[in-house]
């Protein structure tokens, strides 16, 4: 009987000589998932059983930590029983001229590995191109979370099934909101003896879709209003910022509140609808900033960036594949820039671009990719080196507070239109007892003003008065024959540049919506010019 299950067995080394195997997979690049077809085949018998580390090849452009999955899932094998395979496997990553990179093809590749020994059964023919698979596998046969798995489930086509880590379903369960996808599936593995059983018919996947799945919110409740004591013209023009899309730069001494102002900035702006969810959600997973599973975006975020900070934690970049940075991650939120006199010319020069089109292009040797970044800027910073410019305490000499005030570059200034001069508050305003329940007024105001913006930009792709392209500011501005009168008066007299002429404009037509009128009046335009090309810094250039 030996020779016998000898003959058989060379039998079916050589029957898996001519037998193609296939799965999906997918690797995040950049905020977008791609399709990974793993394609496998056993190239030749062993002269004697070899581990599958040894005996298994990868071609495909795939970066040293997918090469690493082949020690990560030979330790889990070895945990199984499954240490050894009779035949050599090549597994090349389809396509092969795009970059792989990260743990998302652990779990495709320990299941190719097992199929092209003939360990594994193929799926049949019906269910091959019906699900994708992610997940990192650990020494010990766990299956571990990944990041940006919800990008890698939008890649799903109406009708796939996605095998996922625990820990990644409920996020991935967010592809319902995108249309077609009502069959899909999502099905949560903790182990991969699991997901061998599974292709061994031994063992069904629970649908997590099937679930009532309830979300936590990664992003922390913004301050309220109420708690901001004084400053009342800083919180006006913060107001206006948040209706208009403006960006904001606070000029202060210490310690009277413009951190707290930014802080409480994302309150009031407009609620996110789904779609916005969805996208926040997507970048944030992406980004590894998701800390458990069940969370999702469904505030505003607001980031908070240090002087410190490189050019590159900023915009985004990187070796290899380009990852986003923290003006994506402020995406349709608020980005906050404190003591942004500190920061590197460099650092703040990398802003003007996405300022200016809302999004920000990164190249690099190996992609170049695009990244959403349209926020609302809020920097901060003390109107001398000391922070007490205009007091008995300041001891800057004219031409320090002069230098200091110029680190800010006359084009990154062009793109900030409102400037607010914050003053140290009295005794009175330091003892008042904070408000309650202010923000939800002032969204009330700021989500009016967004609709009838809405309604004047229909069918155009200007979100907000702050993005109305130059040139055609006229043409929505709707000024009234006094407005208009009012408005070239000021430009005559104060002589502005054409940008600046523009930022009034678009800063008085979010008064006016604020005010719930149809045309900009003179003390629209007033309000407007005060914020504009008033203070301090103004007048330093």
């Amino acid at each position: 009987m030996a020779p016998l299950r000898r003959r058989e067995r060379e039998q079916q080394l050589q029957h898996l000589l001519r037998c193609d195997h296939s799965l999906n997979g997918g690797i995040l690049f950049g905020l977008d998932g791609h399709v990974i077809e793993i394609q496998a085949r056993a190239m030749e018998v062993l002269p004697k059983p070899t581990p599958f580390r040894y005996a298994t090849r990868i071609s495909g452009m795939a970066n040293a930590v997918v090469e690493e999955a082949l020690d990560r899932i030979s330790g889990a094998l070895a945990k199984l029983g499954t240490t050894e395979t009779d035949v050599e496997v090549l597994i090349n990553l389809a396509p092969a001229d795009l970059l792989k990179e990260g743990t998302w093809l652990d779990l495709p590749l320990a299941i190719i590995m097992l199929q092209a020994a003939g360990i594994l059964p193929d799926l049949p023919e019906s269910l091959e191109g019906d699900y994708i698979l992610m997940g990192e596998v650990g020494l010990h046969g766990e299956i571990r979370r990944v990041p940006g798995a919800l990008c890698l489930a939008y890649i799903a086509k109406p009708g796939q099934k996605l095998i996922v880590p625990s820990g990644n379903e409920k996020e991935c369960a967010l592809i319902l909101a995108k249309p077609g996808h009502e069959g899909c599936g999502v099905f949560p593995v903790s182990t991969l003896e699991e997901v061998i059983d599974f292709f061994s018919r031994r063992r069904t996947l629970d649908n997590a879709l099937r679930q009532d799945i309830q979300f936590d919110n990664a992003i922390q409740k913004a301050v309220d209003f109420g708690r901001i004591k004084g400053q009342d013209r800083a919180k006006q023009a913060a107001v206006i910022a948040a209706a208009g899309g403006h960006n904001l730069l606070l000029i202060g001494p210490p310690g009277e509140g413009k951190s707290l102002l930014a802080s409480a900035l994302p309150g009031i702006l407009p609620r996110l609808n789904s779609h916005e969810k969805v996208e926040l959600t997507r970048i944030y997973s992406a980004c590894g900033e998701l800390p458990h599973d069940g969370m999702a975006v469904t505030r505003r975020p607001m980031r908070s960036v240090h002087h410190s900070a490189s050019k590159q934690s900023l915009v985004g970049g990187g070796s290899g594949i380009p990852r986003p940075g923290e003006i994506t991650l402020a995406h349709l939120g608020v980005l906050f820039l404190d003591e942004i006199a500190e920061f590197s010319p460099a650092t703040l020069e990398s802003l003007r671009q996405p300022i200016e089109s809302g999004e920000v292009h990164i190249s690099r040797v190996g992609a170049s990719l695009t990244f959403p970044s349209r926020f609302t800027l809020v920097a901060a910073m003390n109107p001398c080196p000391c922070g007490f410019f205009g007091t008995d305490k300041c001891r800057c000499s004219a031409k320090d507070v002069r230098r200091y005030q110029k680190r800010i570059s006359g084009p990154i200034l062009d793109r900030i239109d409102l400037q607010v001069e914050m003053v140290a508050l009295s005794s009175d305003e330091r003892f008042a007892e904070a408000q309650q329940d202010v923000s939800p007024q002032l969204r009330a105001k700021v989500q009016a003003a967004r609709e009838r913006q809405t309604k004047r930009f229909d069918g155009k792709e200007i979100p907000y008065n702050a993005a109305i392209p130059g040139g055609h500011v006229k043409e929505f501005c709707n000024f009234s024959t006094d407005g208009f009168s009012h408005y070239r008066n000021l430009i005559d007299s104060r002589q502005l540049t054409t940008r600046s002429m523009d930022r009034v404009a678009k800063v008085a037509r979010t008064v006016a919506d604020l005010a719930g009128s149809d045309f900009v009046e003179p003390p629209h335009v007033e309000e407007a010019g005060s914020f504009v090309i008033g203070g301090m810094l103004r007048e330093a250039f």
